[in-house]
């Protein structure tokens, strides 16, 4: 009878320990911070806008630079991700259409990208989108003086 009690603590200890293992680890999740676009497919065809350094065009890249667009269509402006938060990845830029965009000859969709960076000067560029063709643009950014 000695030999029976602790070998029941033992094996209720070892089930307590196994649950409260299995309970904690139901609570990771690898994806948890992970952010994904509203929808996998993009229907139109990005937008890149490259911004160079107007003194040294080929050897200088601004970077950290704050976007915005503004313009009659600005609502029909997304980032890569779909969202309204727009970002530069180095010097470039990737813009998208909304999903209900259509442009045409009659019915362009314009809008203005502006960039500010430290050191540069603010510039902006009208852009004017009639058809679901690639499309890329060079913004110079002129140093402030």
């Amino acid at each position: 009878m000695k030999m029976a009690i602790p070998s029941v603590t033992c094996g209720g200890l070892l089930l307590l320990v196994n649950s409260l293992l299995f309970s904690s680890c139901q609570n990771i999740n690898p994806l948890n911070d992970i952010l994904f676009p509203k929808s996998t497919s993009i229907p139109h065809t990005p937008i890149l806008i490259e911004f160079v350094d107007a003194d040294q065009p080929n050897i200088v890249f601004p970077k950290n630079l704050t976007i915005s667009i503004s313009g009659p269509d600005k609502k029909l402006v997304l980032s890569d991700l779909e969202s309204k938060n727009y970002k530069t990845a180095g010097n470039l830029l990737s813009l998208v259409l909304a999903p209900n965009a259509q442009p045409s000859a009659s019915k362009p969709i314009t809008f203005t990208v502006t960039a500010q960076g430290r050191h540069y000067e603010s510039r902006s560029k009208t852009i004017i989108v009639s058809n679901f063709s690639n499309r890329s643009y060079t913004i110079p950014m002129s140093h402030r003086r």
